[in-house]
């Protein structure tokens, strides 16, 4: 598969701790990536996904609000899916859905430690088969990255108050083509 990934920011809120800038964003660039499905039933396949994409971080100034290239990284996606294909299995074009779990690993191409959280994803897209073994796929998708929770206090108008968890996820969307081989 090949496609393009965008997005990623990941906001600095604590000036204390990160005196200079106030996010980081992960540049929009290619991917690339392998997918391998088996059908489980009639119109769902499950999936082992790996995409890669090759790109670099820059850090949005708290001062002057410009941005700096800070590293290159590479930013590796692990996902087990679910695609859910509405159309009979026999059809030439075969729309469908897809949902995945799994985990994003970000490798800082700079003196800074590796770290894997967890992912999902949620997409669409399409098959064409132009022979019963050979087809094309293209899909787009929304892939969030769990980072971390930042815990926040609710008081009701009753006196009472809770800790609740407030995630903070990198977003990233993909869009992607891929070939087609079946068996």
């Amino acid at each position: 598969m090949i496609g393009y990934r965008f997005g990623g920011n990941i906001e600095l809120e604590n000036p204390a701790i990160n005196p200079t800038f106030r996010r980081l964003e992960i540049e929009s660039n290619p991917a690339y990536g392998i997918a391998l499905n088996h059908g489980v039933h009639d119109n769902i396949q499950v999936e082992f996904q790996w995409s890669r994409q090759d790109t670099h971080i820059n850090g949005r100034s708290r001062t002057s609000n410009t941005s700096n290239r800070l590293f290159g990284a590479y930013v590796d996606q692990y996902h087990a899916n679910f695609l859910f294909h509405p159309a009979e299995g026999g059809s030439h074009t075969q729309p469908f859905a897809v949902l995945g779990l799994g985990a994003t690993s970000f490798n800082p191409r700079a003196s800074l430690s590796s770290r894997t959280q967890f992912s999902f994803e949620v997409g669409a897209g399409i098959k064409h088969f132009f022979a019963p073994h050979f087809g094309l796929r293209l899909e787009a998708k929304w892939a969030p990255t769990y980072l971390k929770s930042n815990e926040e206090w609710f008081c009701n108008g009753f006196g009472e108050c809770y800790s609740v968890s407030d995630p903070v996820y990198a977003q990233q969307g993909e869009v992607s083509s891929g070939v087609i081989f079946r068996f």
